[in-house]
């Protein structure tokens, strides 16, 4: 099971999240996030520096394709998460210039319709008014069991109000590619807390 622990905002907690077993980091390049990093500022330095075991990912939200390209271009950052309204014709053109990303959709109901954004690996979060992601709120399972039955060569990636009591649950009844967290392994607003991570990897992989 693919775990991907994302709004990380400082060097101790990207650390110890892969010293815990994460697959992918998450790190919010849109001002509007209350985990935002500069893309200028000193968090670029110890991005680099973490090892290449762990894929780091750098999430955008509805950007020019200048910003993205410029966010594709941070040394340390492996690809980007589209977590806006990004259109197909936008994705195909970041493809097009061989900029590695995925797609994030909000579920908004049973049988939500997953047009060709031009990526293998989609994430499937909670739709949640103006919000994109990190909101902690689950939308249900079946929906996404759903998506994923339709979709068999797709990697589908589970988000959306996961937690280490519930996402055991959340991978039997969906049988996700790989799980994504934010908010729900975090103790202060924005910072993870080490033990809940540690659950939440432990719990995705058991399932």
């Amino acid at each position: 099971m693919f775990v991907k622990i994302c709004g990380i905002i400082n060097q101790v907690d990207a650390e110890l999240a892969v010293a815990a077993g994460a697959d992918a980091l998450g790190f919010n390049f849109w001002p509007g996030s209350r985990r935002y990093l500069e893309p200028a500022g000193a968090a670029v330095d110890w991005i680099r520096e973490l090892p290449d075991t762990v894929v780091r990912v750098g999430v955008v939200v509805n950007p020019t394709e200048s910003y993205a390209t410029t966010i594709a271009a941070l040394d340390g950052i492996d690809l980007l998460q589209l977590h806006g309204a990004e259109s197909p014709e936008f994705c195909l053109n970041l493809a097009e210039a061989d900029i590695p990303f995925w797609k994030a959709i909000p579920m908004t109901g049973p049988g939500t319709w997953l047009p060709d954004y031009h990526s293998e690996r989609i994430l499937l979060d909670t739709a949640a008014g103006g919000k994109f992601g990190g909101t902690g709120v689950p939308f249900p399972w079946s929906w996404a069991r759903d998506l994923i039955t339709a979709n068999p060569t797709l990697e589908l990636i589970l988000a959306g109000g996961l937690t280490p009591e519930n996402v055991g649950q959340a991978i039997t009844e969906s049988r996700p590619f790989g799980v994504d967290v934010a908010s729900g392994v975090e103790g202060r607003s924005g910072r993870k807390d080490i033990y809940r991570v540690r659950d939440f990897i432990a719990a995705a992989h058991s399932a």
